[in-house]
């Protein structure tokens, strides 16, 4: 027990007594320091701000730290036995937390973020147009806006059930001559209606609802068309027309329909979101800490004791059998 107690302290504090510099371990503080705050610092930023600087921020940092690691008289160089398993190690550390920061991106913040940062708008008739309201985060309706469920469509593909209704006015005139009403806002919800009617996404079932908060893409940029080529939005307009086609409804313009999550607080759901964001991202850089300490510590100390035991096995046999100091030729023991 005290010789795996005086291990463990060498290992963490880098004292590795007499032995020769040259097979000293990489210090496994530093290890675990650069691993975690790699996979930390990647995973905080791909969740929070995906992007080609993000991106390009992320393997900076990488290549920082391999510069380190690999310098003139580091472990890698030395070729120690443990420094193979960094090489898999690393590579997971910097691909992992890139997947799991877009998912968290695409899947919380990204929503939180593009609603929050367009305009708030108040008293919107059902009817508007939807040039007028393109920037819109936050959506109040006026009192005669409502969402007809009854004219609700699910459309399924990719797994999922896209399921769109219509904001409509209830006091809105219609010619006897028109082809149906103009709906120029459509509250969208994914697994949460039938193929018919049945919509009953977010706040659906409450009357008294007339907020909203927009569903809008990602830029396209040279990473989000890599990393996010595929979004929900194709799949919502085509419940849409769907809609439309089974109901005799149209648009006021096709191209810029508004997308929207019927909610009776916008400003809550979001900050759910949002607060959704941080923890996923907290929980994901706690485990692989706990995880990455484990497995590192493991690999280093069964290295570090062969080593240990290699060296004292060298000068034990060097004070028995030679009466004259001699140069170790296999630089296990301390130069004389």
């Amino acid at each position: 027990m005290g010789d795996f107690t005086t291990r463990l302290k060498a290992a963490f504090t880098g004292d590795e007594g007499n032995l020769n510099p040259k097979l000293r371990p990489p210090p496994l503080l530093s290890v675990l320091f650069c691993l975690i705050s790699t996979f930390t610092f990647i995973c905080c930023m791909m969740s929070f701000k995906l992007g080609p600087v993000t991106f390009l921020m992320c393997w900076a940092l990488v290549l920082f730290y391999g510069a380190l690691g690999t310098g003139e008289g580091s472990a890698w160089e030395r070729g120690y036995p443990s420094t193979m398993f960094l090489i898999p190690i690393s590579v997971g550390t910097a691909l992992l937390p890139m997947y799991i920061g877009v998912k968290i991106f695409v899947g919380f913040y990204a929503p939180f973020y593009l609603a929050h940062s367009g305009r708030e708008y108040k008293d919107v008739p059902a009817v508007a147009k939807t040039a007028e309201y393109a920037d819109a985060g936050i959506i109040r309706f006026t009192k005669d806006a409502a969402l007809d469920t009854q004219r609700s469509f699910g459309f399924k593909g990719d797994d999922y059930t896209y399921c769109v209704a219509p904001v409509v006015s209830r006091t809105a005139s219609i010619h006897p001559e028109s082809a149906g009403p103009k709906v120029s806002f459509w509250a969208v919800g994914r697994d949460c209606c039938g193929n018919r009617r049945d919509f009953e996404c977010d706040g659906a079932g409450e009357v008294e609802v007339r907020n909203a908060f927009t569903v809008n893409d990602l830029d396209k940029d040279a990473i989000t068309k890599i990393l996010v080529p595929r979004t929900s939005r194709p799949q919502y307009l085509k419940a849409v027309s769907a809609a439309k086609a089974l109901h005799g409804l149209q648009s006021e313009d096709d191209e810029n329909i508004i997308l929207v999550r019927w909610a009776a607080d916008p400003e809550e759901i979001l900050e759910v979101w949002r607060n959704r964001t941080t923890i996923v991202c907290a929980v994901s850089c706690i485990i692989y800490a706990v995880f990455i300490t484990i497995l590192w510590t493991s690999i280093h100390m069964y290295f570090d004791r062969d080593i240990q035991k290699l060296a004292s096995k060298h000068k034990s046999g060097a004070a028995a059998g030679a009466p004259r100091q001699v140069r170790d030729p296999f630089m296990v023991g301390s130069n004389v």
